[in-house]
């Protein structure tokens, strides 16, 4: 799952252009984790016990300038291996038009995707007045 090469390989002296919109691959209890150069995103890459099933740990606040976190992610679990992918959103606190986009981009990626919760107000609404509830592949427990 950890990809075999850094998150952005270009020349040092080529690294000027908004340094705080790439992603960093950290570990986290000793599995991959992405997380924005700033903000307060993270993706956390978990076991589930499953070889064909990758579950991903959102936490934290996803907009425009974070979400490229979660696409780097996305794009570390796609593997002929990895048929299904769980998305947890139980810790998003804050998501936008940028967390949206990127899940609907999930239903052109060759495994299935699934989100699950419970999710907080503001996601629930999010989901519903957008109506993604609909036309994603979700498993949520809303949070009262």
């Amino acid at each position: 799952m950890i990809p075999d090469r850094p998150q952005d390989d270009r020349p040092q002296d080529d690294q000027s252009q908004d340094d705080w919109t790439r992603t960093r691959l950290h570990l986290v209890d000793g599995a991959p984790a992405w997380r924005p150069a700033r903000g307060d995103a993270l993706v956390r890459y978990t076991s589930c016990g499953r070889p064909t099933t990758a579950l991903l740990l959102l936490s934290g606040d996803f907009d425009a300038d974070t979400v490229p976190c979660l696409r780097e992610a996305l794009d570390a679990v796609r593997t002929p291996q990895i048929e299904l992918v769980l998305l947890d959103l139980a810790g998003v606190r804050f998501g936008d038009s940028a967390l949206l986009h990127e899940l609907a981009d999930t239903r052109c990626r060759p495994q299935r995707h699934i989100l699950m919760g419970p999710v907080t107000r503001q996601v629930a609404l999010l989901l519903d007045v957008t109506d993604t509830r609909h036309t994603l592949d979700i498993a949520l427990d809303d949070a009262s």
